[in-house]
């Protein structure tokens, strides 16, 4: 038996997780967050980049770092812009629901995104009726992952412990907190990255779901 059926509750990230990144739907976000910002503190194409990074890689997030250092900053504003992406390069996955769906654990969706945007994304892949619930961004006002504040707050509110559950995720950083904390992990989609401390990893989530499935 795999260590993985071993586990209860199962938590997925939605974005470059759930989808290709090749889909290129973070690439809308980030640049319509650089556009926000370029245009909020007028700033250049080049400045608004590094604001974002900074905020990204301190945080977790570009919205959180808005949140705390400027509250002058309208963020449902921010965020309902720059979520607004074409999702025409999206297809719908099938497959995927179908191995989800045959999983005989809780599946539960873990994103940093918001609500009304991840919603978008599991209805237009067709997974909506896959998971139990959906936990986003707002739920940890904006405290996001890796913060294990964010972990944390999944398990209280849907009542298992971190030792319970997998987690599988496109971010090396998000799954080092995950695993600190006693989950299983498995890396999602990154071909990029030679090495990982995750538990296992996959390019190829459907497959590796199917496998776990015993098909």
């Amino acid at each position: 038996m795999s260590p993985l059926l071993q586990r209860d509750v199962y938590l997925f990230d939605l974005d470059n997780t759930l989808y290709s990144p090749e889909s290129g739907i973070l690439d809308q976000v980030g640049q319509r967050m650089r556009d926000f910002v370029a245009r909020e503190f007028q700033l250049s194409d080049a400045d608004a980049h590094a604001f974002c990074q900074r905020y990204y890689k301190q945080y977790g997030g570009t919205l959180r770092g808005l949140q705390l250092h400027h509250p002058q900053v309208d963020l449902a504003a921010f965020s309902s812009y720059a979520h607004d992406v074409a999702l025409d390069a999206l297809p719908r996955v099938p497959e995927l629901a179908d191995e989800l769906q045959a999983i005989s654990k809780r599946r539960i969706l873990f994103t940093n995104s918001p609500r009304p945007y991840a919603e978008r994304l599991l209805d237009h892949l067709g997974l909506s009726h896959c998971f139990e619930g959906l936990f986003s961004v707002e739920q940890v006002d904006f405290q996001m992952k890796p913060h294990p504040h964010a972990f944390k707050t999944i398990c209280d509110q849907f009542g298992f412990q971190a030792e319970q559950a997998v987690m599988f995720d496109d971010q090396p950083d998000n799954l080092t907190t995950a695993k600190s904390l006693g989950m299983r992990t498995v890396l999602v989609n990154r071909q990029d990255l030679a090495s990982h401390d995750a538990c296992y990893r996959t390019e190829n989530l459907t497959g590796f779901l199917s496998s776990l499935n015993g098909r």
